[in-house]
């Protein structure tokens, strides 16, 4: 056993912590009840070898090793697996992986080939008698030039995934559609810093000469260990919230839209100059009225980006016009006016046994609403209740 400073203890704690985190992460993913895909796979793979890799640099600090040589210097390099994997669940997630060559045959080979030329360094020095210090000095040198080589490795892939992202975005225009994958640009520029910290321990490693890792390894650990359970998290999240999307709007879009706009815009144009005066009559009624079917029998209010300006063209009629009879007569402005359909989908869709699993993130989104907060607030705003209190009261 090994002594230990105080932050040596506090980042080992986070170390084992983040371990058991891991394991429970992929335990939750394997056991749900929820459909689960490759990308999901992937993600869960990410998790367990960085837990595993955690897990082995924790038992190394705390001097559990092994007494049979061939173990005591074997250290698996579970990490060399993290970005080769990470691009692999994001062509599964962007539905593009019949367009891009995977790296996973070229990386298993690599791996296994990495943990062959440690063994047999290690049959070297024993076959020629080498004391430990000389093994430990051999094994050293080696696996600073692995960890060069796994960083190099590591970058190309980085790089490459990077450039997919910003340079080829017509190969994922349909995934564009559900999600803005903003929060994968956002590990990318989080990687960025963990590449900086990790080019500081390898030149640290280098120079320390030392087998027991430096403490610049422990924040490596920390921040790499950090951004890789967070993007397991919202990997999962984001999957599941685009799978139900897919779903969900491919069902909603099944019905047939049935009104005409010409019908209205004739009926428009046929009234006297007089009667488009702002003043409530029958025939403006009766527009209002044609309006408020198209908008529901068209379902106009599922486009998150539909403001006055858009329907008021896609009616050819003019802005000013739409605005009074929407006030006037459903006695509300055109935001409310609109979310109420919105938050009567999201009602629908909740009470449907059939999308009873469903996030209800993404009964919000394909609802119309462009974002959670909004759509939190419209629903609160017209039930006096959240969606979650909503289903909870419904539906359980």
């Amino acid at each position: 056993m090994t002594i230990e400073t105080p932050i040596v203890q506090i980042f080992n704690t986070i170390l084992i912590t983040g371990v058991i985190y891991g394991f429970i992460f992929i335990g939750f993913i394997f056991l749900s009840k929820r459909r689960k895909g490759k990308p999901l796979l992937f993600l869960s793979l990410i998790v367990l070898f960085i837990s595993l890799n955690n897990l082995q640099a924790w038992l190394i600090d705390m001097g559990y090793t092994f007494s049979f040589v061939y173990l005591k210097y074997l250290r698996v390099p579970w990490y060399f697996f993290c970005m080769p994997l990470f691009y692999v669940f994001l062509v599964h997630y962007l539905k593009i992986h019949k367009k891009v060559q995977s790296f996973l045959y070229i990386t298993s080979f690599a791996f296994i080939g990495m943990i062959i030329l440690r063994l047999s360094l290690i049959l070297y020095s024993q076959v020629n008698n080498f004391s430990d210090l000389d093994t430990r000095l051999i094994i050293n040198n080696y696996s600073t030039y692995e960890e060069i080589g796994s960083f190099i490795y590591t970058i190309f892939i980085f790089i490459y995934a990077a450039l997919m992202l910003t340079k080829n975005k017509k190969w994922f225009e349909f995934i564009l559609k559900y999600d803005d994958l903003k929060w994968i640009k956002h590990f990318l520029n989080l990687g960025l810093i963990i590449i900086i910290i990790w080019v500081i321990a390898i030149y640290r490693n280098y120079q320390d000469g030392s087998f027991s890792s430096p403490q610049i390894n422990y924040p490596l650990r920390l921040c790499s260990s950090v951004l890789i359970y967070w993007v397991g998290f919202k990997g999962l999240s984001r999957y599941r919230i685009m799978e139900d999307r897919i779903v969900l709007r491919e069902n909603i879009y099944k019905e047939k839209l049935s009104k005409n706009i010409e019908d209205l815009e004739l009926n428009i144009s046929n009234l006297d100059i007089d009667e488009q005066v702002k003043e409530k009559s029958e025939k403006q009624l009766n527009i209002f009225n044609k309006i408020n079917s198209i908008v529901i029998d068209q379902k106009k209010y599922l486009d998150p980006y539909l403001s006055l300006e858009s329907l008021a063209n896609d009616l050819k009629i003019s802005i000013g016009h739409l605005s009074f009879l929407i006030n006037n007569y459903s006695e509300k402005h055109f935001t409310d006016y609109i979310n109420e359909f919105r938050v009567d989908q999201v009602k629908k869709l909740i009470l449907n046994i059939e999308y009873v699993n469903y996030t209800i993130e993404s009964i919000g989104l394909e609802s119309g609403f462009n974002s959670k907060s909004t759509f939190y607030t419209a629903f609160k705003k017209f039930t006096d209740l959240s969606p979650s209190q909503f289903k909870q009261q419904f539906v359980n």
